[in-house]
């Protein structure tokens, strides 16, 4: 977690939106190109419960108005960007190359496992760090739901392989 440096209610509520955004084109990849219907059911829910998490960030931005602009843009732009990059949630090479494995479900759901694990981590430590109480709350809500989502991801891989 290099680079994680103390955060206000409003840079968590911007790094949050990043997250859902990219968690949203990740789910709905995976759903376009599951075979098996309850990974596809599971990923599109799971798109859609990013939607839901970026309109939450979205409602939350009013309270964090005030001093709403990070202390060193240089720096937290870059924190930014990370997002979209690969850091956490494969590349589209990556879920491509699991997408062609003998069982490409079950490989894209380990890999959103991976990728849920990994946020709710970050989001945890990111707590740790929150310059304020909102944005401590706010990371720890972030992380709680990352746990929600890699429970549910968990379970629906151990149900489609118990029904083979």
């Amino acid at each position: 977690m290099s680079g994680l440096t103390e955060f206000s209610g409003f840079e968590v509520i911007r790094a949050a939106m990043e997250v859902e955004k990219n968690g949203h084109r990740f789910y709905s990849t995976m759903s376009e190109k599951a075979v098996n219907e309850l990974a596809r059911d599971i990923f599109s829910s799971l798109a859609q419960d990013e939607i839901q998490h970026l309109k939450t960030l979205e409602s939350l931005v009013p309270k964090y108005e005030d001093g709403a602009f990070w202390d060193d843009e240089e720096e937290f732009l870059p924190y930014l960007q990370r997002f979209r990059d690969k850091e956490i949630f494969p590349s589209a090479e990556r879920l491509e190359q699991a997408l062609q494995e003998n069982d490409p479900d079950i490989s894209a759901l380990g890999l959103a496992i991976e990728a849920e694990e990994k946020f709710s981590e970050y989001f945890h430590v990111a707590a740790k760090h929150a310059r304020t109480s909102e944005g401590r709350e706010a990371f720890h809500w972030l992380a709680k739901e990352e746990d929600r989502h890699a429970a549910i991801l968990r379970e629906r891989k151990e149900k489609i392989l118990a029904e083979r």
